[in-house]
């Protein structure tokens, strides 16, 4: 079974952003990574994707580190960065995707799109910040990673709009996939994640089984976070 491992990892500039940081994630789960902003978030997605360095310790990929070929043909990340011109459509972006990674699944991708309404013919610049992040996720997701990342994709999207990406985060992990997502959207998450990792610069952290810890403590996600939100975890 495919394995990211984060082993001692730790990240800081002029101080700690995160420290000491293990462990291991197997295909089929989805890891919640929650924190106050500031706390690490974005940069353990940005390390685990190769786009920063850790400091100290390591992220491999079935033992193999980030400099080699396995590790990076196997990361799809969809970030807050806009990396597409204004004027492109969607259709030309679903194209470059298909020219820049050899894997990339172009049908997957267009059904996607097709299944959450998208046009091809719609400019980036025409496009409601929801609907960027949807056609980011879309095409992250059809280059068939073994590991995707997202950051923040629940920050736009309406309520059905959660439905859907949640719909399709579900899928994709029954695809052999294992999925990070950060996020300060805490309601309605019980349902996604199976596993998540709490994240405070000045303490150990480690990711927690969520059915565990919601038997544990008799609670929701949304209620466990609220508790112990100037306490233990953030």
């Amino acid at each position: 079974m495919n394995k990211l491992q984060i082993i001692n990892s730790g990240k800081h500039y002029r101080k700690n952003v995160f420290q000491e940081l293990s462990f291991n994630l197997y295909e089929g789960q989805i890891l919640g990574i929650l924190g106050k902003n500031g706390t690490g978030k974005t940069t353990l997605l940005d390390c685990i994707s190769g786009q920063k360095q850790v400091n100290t310790g390591m992220i491999n990929y079935n033992d193999q580190p980030q400099s080699s070929l396995g590790f990076k043909a196997n990361i799809a990340y969809v970030s807050t960065k806009n990396y597409f011109e204004e004027n492109e459509t969607v259709r030309q972006i679903v194209v470059e995707y298909a020219l820049l990674f050899p894997a990339f699944q172009l049908e997957t991708a267009v059904a996607q799109l097709e299944l959450w309404h998208i046009s091809l013919k719609q400019k980036w610049q025409e496009l409601s910040e929801g609907t960027k992040i949807k056609v980011k996720i879309a095409c992250e997701y059809a280059k068939a990673t073994t590991i995707f990342l997202l950051d923040e994709p629940f920050a736009y999207l309406d309520y059905p709009s959660r439905i859907q990406v949640k719909k399709m985060l579900r899928k994709a992990s029954g695809e052999n996939k294992m999925i990070i997502v950060s996020t300060n959207f805490i309601e309605e998450m019980d349902t996604l994640f199976t596993d998540v990792l709490f994240m405070n610069p000045f303490r150990y952290c480690e990711v927690i089984n969520l059915e565990e810890l919601r038997e544990q403590k008799g609670m929701s996600l949304k209620e466990i976070y609220e508790e112990e939100a100037d306490d233990t975890f953030i």
